[in-house]
């Protein structure tokens, strides 16, 4: 009359097909719906040391020439598909990407993208400097600022923490 196992864990069993009976025959059962999984990015904290605003400010008046483009990410519903921005300052222009993901290999895989169009060379006098929010998809510093050999290609700086309006002109 007593069973040795916990009440969800029947349930567990039915829902992994274990036991002959399914959940239609759980009159409760039918009526719940599964449980929202989150899902977490995994965001590496440590590649912002050296590349903070503070830092970005040094460099930027130790090269007053170099041209600065800002970098952003538009999100519309979670899961649907994600636009990397890229603002020209100087230019006052913008590009826009269309992405699967919100994720850092997409964003590389579109610099990784332009450098193969623009050449080294060309691509250097562009992106010379890159201003980047504290997003999951700009987690991977080095692959944005180095190609597949290993050649130097750009610099990358995050804003500080709740402050987009250091990148303004691409938040606007």
């Amino acid at each position: 009359d007593s069973i040795m196992v916990s009440e969800r864990t029947i349930y567990r069993l039915i829902d992994a097909r274990l036991l002959s009976s399914m959940n239609i025959d759980l009159p409760r059962k039918v009526r719940y719906r599964p449980r929202k999984k989150t899902v977490h990015k995994k965001v590496d904290r440590t590649c912002r040391i050296g590349r903070d605003y503070d830092c970005f400010l040094s460099y930027r008046a130790e090269h007053p020439d170099f041209p600065v483009t800002q970098l952003d990410s538009v999100e519309g519903k979670r899961g649907k598909k994600v636009l990397l921005t890229i603002h020209f300052l100087k230019a006052e222009m913008m590009l826009a990407f269309i992405r699967d993901h919100n994720d850092s290999k997409s964003v590389i895989d579109i610099f990784n993208n332009l450098y193969k169009i623009l050449g080294h060379s060309n691509f250097q006098k562009i992106f010379r400097i890159c201003l980047a929010d504290n997003g999951s998809e700009f987690s991977n510093p080095n692959a944005i600022e180095k190609d597949s050999d290993g050649n130097f290609r750009t610099k990358l700086f995050y804003c500080n923490l709740n402050a987009p309006y250091q990148k303004g002109s691409a938040e606007r």
